[in-house]
């Protein structure tokens, strides 16, 4: 006896081959095989797209986030500027005039921010960097002369009798009103407060 479902199993049966096409056609055709390459692919492009344009900025975000860490730094100096300056006024008030301590607060303050910033300018030796600190309010007296001036403070603030040495130079100076003071005894008011001011700026940035 033939059975009849033998020749429906045949391999060369041409119903059997179609249908079998027609169900891989249908599996290749489904969209709810997420591990297919192509499903793939375009979803993580998208992903790929939307991540991109959520980190795009604009030129003027760009602009305005740069000025807004600008205002956060100049303010921050500007805290340590108001710092040694009242350090310089509680210590020299009577001998400098306050013009004269801002302007060597400021110079002192912008010297370590060179040497924060890695400029040549932050090697200089103290002496220089004394000097810096004057040039604009003792004008009558040679940069040779102030330097022999300012090297015993220089090298003194290296030991622990360092500040002695500053308040003893205050000291030798005759009190007298700023204006009746020789060009010499201005010098080494403003030597011995630009190295007292620089040694402030020291500390500070040691405790940030």
């Amino acid at each position: 006896m033939v059975n009849p479902s033998s020749s429906n199993n045949h391999p060369g049966n041409p119903d059997l081959s179609k249908t079998q096409a027609e169900l891989l056609q249908s599996v290749l055709m489904e969209q709810s095989y997420p591990w297919l390459p192509g499903s793939v692919t375009q979803s993580y492009e998208e992903d790929l797209e939307t991540a991109g344009q959520s980190l795009e900025i604009s030129d003027e975000e760009a602009i305005s986030g740069w000025q807004g860490l600008s205002v956060q730094l100049d303010q921050i100096w500007a805290g340590s500027n108001v710092d040694v300056l009242a350090l310089l006024k509680q210590k020299f008030a009577t001998r400098l005039p306050e013009t004269v301590l801002a302007a060597i607060s400021d110079r002192a303050q912008q010297l370590a921010q060179q040497a924060t910033q890695g400029l040549s300018e932050s090697a200089q030796p103290m002496v220089a960097q004394m000097i810096a600190c004057v040039k604009g309010t003792v004008t009558a007296i040679g940069e040779a002369d102030l330097q022999v001036m300012a090297r015993p403070m220089a090298f003194a603030m290296r030991s622990s009798g360092a500040e002695e040495l500053v308040d003893a130079t205050v000291i030798s100076v005759r009190q007298a009103d700023w204006d009746k003071l020789s060009a010499l005894e201005q010098a080494r008011l403003s030597l011995a407060a630009a190295r007292y001011a620089i040694a402030q700026v020291e500390t500070t940035e040691s405790h940030d």
